[in-house]
């Protein structure tokens, strides 16, 4: 293996490891907030599609359908996003997290995946490729939403009831 593709396995390896640790926070809140079970559980599968995704890009490596711009990819970054979700999971156990924090949480992870554009590291030719990219593209956008929507409906909710008890 060339240099050039063991650095890009590294990259594919913190990406998809990510996802995973995505993946187990989001399970984490489903079991803490029975509440919203569903959401988290389905957000939680969603993110170790997602590895298992970038994981089917890392075997493309070295292939000329796959194209990856290594220069897009920020070390430093990933590891301080690793090492905040790791901080999180953390929290979670010790049962720190109130629930509207959790959605926020949830909300700002989709949003920090969302700006670092991880999917345009990636550049393919075939379209079972593309594929990928746009899945985990538009499943992104979509958790993203979901969270946001979710959040303001619970933080309505507090506010009524606070209202109502005031």
């Amino acid at each position: 293996m060339q240099d050039q593709d063991k650095k890009a396995c590294t990259i594919i390896d913190k990406l998809a490891a990510n996802e995973e640790s995505i993946a187990r926070l989001y399970s984490g809140y489903a079991d803490a907030f029975p509440i919203l079970r569903e959401f988290w559980s389905s957000l939680a599968s969603e993110e170790s599609g997602h590895a298992s995704c970038i994981r089917s890009l890392g075997r493309q490596i070295g292939t000329p359908s796959l194209f990856m711009d290594e220069n897009r990819f920020n070390a430093t970054a990933i590891q301080t996003f690793a090492g905040y979700l790791d901080r999180e999971l953390s929290r979670l156990k010790e049962g720190e997290i109130p629930l509207i924090e959790a959605l926020s949480i949830t909300l700002y992870i989709e949003e920090s995946l969302i700006e670092s554009r991880f999917f345009e590291l990636f550049r393919a030719d075939s379209a079972e490729l593309q594929y990928i990219l746009a899945k985990l593209r538009d499943e992104t956008l979509a958790h993203r939403n979901r969270a946001q929507e979710t959040l303001e409906k619970h933080k309505q909710a507090q506010r009524v009831k606070f209202d109502s008890t005031t």
